[in-house]
């Protein structure tokens, strides 16, 4: 769905990668002297890496020295007249860069408008990048999978007895091979074999997801053949990508090689700087703003003298002051400076903030957020599995095929059996005696898998959600969203979260069922497998048993599915939810509400029967949410189960447990730890525990809240957070922190809460270092690239980018495990690190436990700001 707002022309901007936010207003400064004029040119327009570049303020008034700055970052300074700096370009400046120059004299200063230079990276070398194409030295470093090969005049043969099923089953290659981010490479090779046969050449990443690079299907006959192919690398740069020839689920047959060869320009002669896209100086919320809320916007300069700012409508002044020098901020690097127009209160549309010359994107004051909530809350339906995804409901570009439905190409997901084989540490696996259709249910993130434990926090998210509504008597209405199910007289919100609810409640391991599991806490040994009574534990996750890459639609993958050991999270984490479900659907599908407590209840007693079945990382083609710390599921589980029934033996468990009415310090609520989420029940949930606990409970969130409150004033950035690095799934700790924040509000009434939480939503927005909206369809540089296997247009054009709604994982200065994030690491600082590319998951990604408690921020904002 288009933004309703008209899009407008893109202001002057500097590209920066810093920015901050005034926690007090700023009353207007009238300098003693007008600050001198400065006019910035440089020696070129464009420049080659070689350098350098020559730039030149030239001062019109009095100045004591004029200093120099690229993207807000000082590159020295100068004192001589006419103030000149030389910039030596590296390969590292790739990009175009804005440069700027403010010249000091006395307590006032002057800022140039930026000047822009392209800085060009050429290689045009060309590097042989294969060993021993010949085969004059034998095999080596060439390897095998699914057969052998042997090396006779200058061929190397590969005997193909059992081609398999999947091309990956037989493969023939190396690694290593070094890959440079729009270098045009040439890939020729010779050859035959015994019989006509065809395979696939291809460059790819070497792990997960193997992000193909090049891919090429030729056929072969008895007669040599010769295959050359130029390909440009349109993906990140890899230094280590893997080139394969994969000849599995083909007719068994001799094929050999001979003059394997690939030519291009040698890794690393590019690499681009860390979040050095084209971004603005001027950094704020590009959504907009709510007429009587505050309104922070920032700006990164190493001065440590205020900023001019004028608040523009068109040509006319609204307000105007100075800047407040945050100063150093530790989660960005960057020195800051901060502007407060809260008092703008008039709606607007196009408003420009202005900042001593840099302006800001277009932005307006109004009721921003009344579609977020929709919008969030949609990214479910178009992740369902099992089920097409039509066009009435989400437009042409969206709609699909059913995914794993159980036609072909599609191995699942209607009867699924247990892994069955050896998996990465060389345990092997039985497998079990029984199938179960474990249909529907959405995919978990940019993967086709589907997993209980993610679900479990993500359903909770959302009837939480329902039971806020419903206690405060919020509308939640049939058809508030656009889905199949509008239109049957119940909660289009309950209807979405019981498309998941059904897939867990398949999960549950069928009565009677004995299986080999690992019991108690066996990590860095061999699995000892233990026959275990399994009839109520719920299987962990169903996932393709191998990575596949992208893009892949879900209707066209291949791949056999299978389902995974159960564990005591998994099951655990049905225990809560279903009895959740029983209490939330009650009134509107009792029928549904029986069957989930049912369910639930088998399931606390499998966990307790069973309690120290833990999840590992052992296998391919999924993630593995592995934990060996269950105590917080238990006491979650107790709470929701004490919350439905009343039964004395829930209250029992929840006062056993060393968490009782605990909130976690410094931590949100997510798949990991779900204390939160037990204590917030007991807080927010009628029951009949004492008063003095229930009031205890909601202590512990009310303080949890005003330690995420009070970490805000300390952040440049305003977000809830504190210290300096940014984890996996950044973005839905500000979001999870908000949801603690927003059940303080409704116990206090405390509006400070509610500003953070919007504090919050400014961030992910745009008033962030990489001046970046981190939620698709919003904002003038909105996500356009998640990683996700349909969304992939930046892959092929012929497949959409994200719709409205979809927020990012952001920004993960910790882990740099994929080969985009890869490029960064030792190169950016906290929340600088992140890049809008499908490639980087541990940046990029989207799932259903992000966009849930966005959804709830949304609807909480909603209700909580309106007059």
């Amino acid at each position: 769905m288009p933004h309703p707002r008209p899009l407008h022309a893109r202001p002057p901007h500097l590209t920066a990668l810093s920015c901050a936010l005034i926690l007090s207003a700023c009353a207007a400064v009238t300098p003693a002297t007008p600050p001198p004029t400065v006019t910035l040119s440089s020696s070129a327009a464009s420049l080659d890496a070689s350098g350098p570049l020559r730039l030149t303020a030239t001062v019109t008034g009095s100045a004591s020295r004029v200093i120099f700055y690229d993207r807000g970052v000082k590159l020295g300074e100068d004192t001589t007249a006419p103030y000149e700096f030389t910039v030596n370009a590296d390969p590292a400046l790739n990009g175009t860069h804005a440069y700027s120059a403010q010249a000091v004299a006395g307590d006032v200063a002057g800022i140039s408008a930026p000047v822009s230079v392209q800085i060009r990276i050429a290689d045009t070398r060309t590097t042989e990048l294969l060993n021993n194409g010949d085969f004059s030295q034998g095999l080596n470093p060439w390897w095998t999978a699914g057969t052998a090969a042997t090396t006779t005049g200058g061929e190397a043969c590969l005997n193909i007895t059992q081609p398999g099923s999947n091309p990956w089953d037989v493969l023939f290659g190396q690694g290593g091979v070094g890959l440079n981010e729009g270098g045009t490479y040439t890939l020729s090779f010779t050859a035959r074999a015994a019989q006509p046969t065809s395979f696939k050449t291809l460059l790819q990443f070497d792990g997960a997801p193997y992000t193909n690079y090049f891919v090429q299907e030729v056929d072969v006959t008895s007669q040599p053949k010769t295959f050359t192919s130029t390909f440009t690398m349109a993906q990140p740069g890899d230094a280590k990508a893997a080139f394969q020839f994969q000849l599995g689920a083909k007719a068994a047959t001799t094929v050999c090689f001979s003059r394997i060869s690939l030519t291009g320009p040698a890794f690393g002669s590019a690499v681009p700087a860390a979040g050095a896209d084209d971004v603005n100086l001027v950094r704020l919320n590009q959504t907009g703003y709510l007429p009587d809320r505050p309104k922070l916007a920032a700006i990164p300069f190493e001065s440590d003298r205020p900023l001019p700012w004028t608040l523009l409508d068109g040509t006319r002044a609204v307000a105007s002051g100075v800047t407040r020098v945050f100063g150093a901020d530790a989660a960005s690097g960057e020195h800051l400076h901060q502007v407060d127009f809260s008092s703008v209160t008039t709606p607007a549309d196009g408003l420009v903030l202005d900042v001593a010359g840099f302006r800001s994107h277009p932005f307006r004051i109004g009721r921003v957020y009344d579609d977020l909530k929709r919008d969030a809350l949609a990214y479910f339906y178009h992740n369902r599995s099992g089920t097409p995804i039509e066009a009435k409901y989400v437009g042409d570009a969206w709609a699909r095929p059913a995914g794993h439905a159980g036609s072909s190409p599609n191995q699942g997901d209607t009867r699924v059996s247990c892994f069955k084989g050896t998996d990465q540490a060389g345990n092997v696996w039985p497998g079990c005696g029984y199938e179960l259709d474990a249909s529907g249910g959405w995919y978990d993130a940019g993967d086709h898998g589907k997993y209980v434990v993610n679900g479990g926090v993500s359903v909770w998210t959302l009837l939480n959600l329902a039971e806020r509504n419903a206690r405060l008597n919020i509308p939640d209405a049939d058809g508030s969203l656009s889905i199949p199910e509008s239109g049957n007289g119940r909660s289009d919100l309950l209807d979405e979260v019981r498309w998941e609810l059904d897939f867990m409640l398949r999960m549950q391991v069928p009565d009677g069922q004995t299986l080999a599991l690992p019991r108690g806490d066996q990590r860095g040994v061999p699995l000892t497998l233990t026959p275990t009574p399994a009839g109520g534990l719920v299987h962990q996750k169903l996932t393709d048993v191998a990575w596949t890459g992208l893009p892949l639609r879900p209707d066209q993958d291949p791949q056999p599915r299978a389902l995974y050991y159960p564990t005591t999270a998994a099951t655990l984490n049905l225990a809560g939810v279903a009895a959740q479900c029983a209490r939330v659907y009650r009134a509107s599908d009792p029928a549904f509400a029986d069957r989930c407590l049912s369910a639930a209840r088998r399931a606390w007693q499998a966990a307790k029967a069973a309690p120290d079945v833990y999840a590992y990382d052992l296998f391919v083609g999924g993630g593995p949410y592995d934990d060996t710390d269950v105590s917080d599921e238990f006491y979650w589980a107790a709470a929701e189960l004490y919350a439905t029934t009343g039964e004395a033996a829930f209250l029992e468990a929840l006062r056993a447990s060393p968490l009782f009415l605990q909130m976690p310090e410094g931590r949100e609520l997510g798949w990991s730890d779900l204390t939160a989420a037990g204590t917030l029940t007991l807080a927010s949930v009628p029951t009949a525990l004492p008063g003095a606990d229930v009031q205890q409970a909601r202590a512990n969130v009310v303080a949890a809240a005003r330690a995420f409150r009070d970490a805000a004033g300390t952040q440049g950035y305003r977000l809830p957070m504190t210290g300096a690095t940014a984890t996996w799934g950044s973005n839905s700790g500000v979001l999870n922190r908000s949801v603690v924040m927003g059940a303080a509000w409704d116990f206090t009434g405390d509006d400070s809460f509610v500003n953070v939480v919007l504090e919050g939503l400014n961030y992910l927005l745009g008033r962030n270092p990489m001046d970046k909206s981190y939620v698709s369809g919003y904002g003038e540089r909105p996500l356009l690239n998640p990683h996700h296997r349909f969304w992939a247009r930046s892959l092929d054009a012929s497949l959409p980018g994200p719709p409205r709604g979809v927020v990012s994982g952001g920004p993960n200065s910790v882990n740099f495990s994929d080969p985009v994030a890869a490029k960064f690491k030792g190169r950016c600082v906290g929340l600088r690190c992140y890049t809008d590319d499908i490639g980087a998951y541990t940046m990029n990604e989207v799932t259903i436990n992000w966009n849930a408690p966005l959804a709830w921020v949304a609807a909480f904002v909603e209700h909580s700001t309106r007059r």
